[in-house]
């Protein structure tokens, strides 16, 4: 029987959903989403009749950071195990 020849060391595929310029692209949009919600509590906070539903810009806010600080976590993390920084 022959031996096996697999390479010990294959890069990893990513995938197109996982790839920098994804990453990027959802931080970007996450950002502008956080903006939109920070205006979102401002108005909510100067109408009297809103200032109950300011809990709704106030969740996008906390769920646009989530997915912001998780995908710079990846990307941090992805980039350090190729030895190069973030950009």
């Amino acid at each position: 029987m022959g031996q096996a020849s697999t390479p010990l060391f294959r890069r990893a595929i990513v995938p197109w959903y996982d790839s920098d310029a994804v990453c990027y692209s959802v931080v970007a949009l996450m950002t502008v989403i956080l903006l939109f919600s920070i205006i979102g509590i401002v108005a909510a906070r100067e109408v009297p009749e809103y200032r109950g539903d300011t809990w709704v810009p106030v969740l996008l806010v906390l769920m646009s950071l989530g997915v912001i600080v998780s995908t710079v976590v990846r990307l941090v993390m992805r980039n350090a195990r190729r030895g190069s920084g973030l950009l």
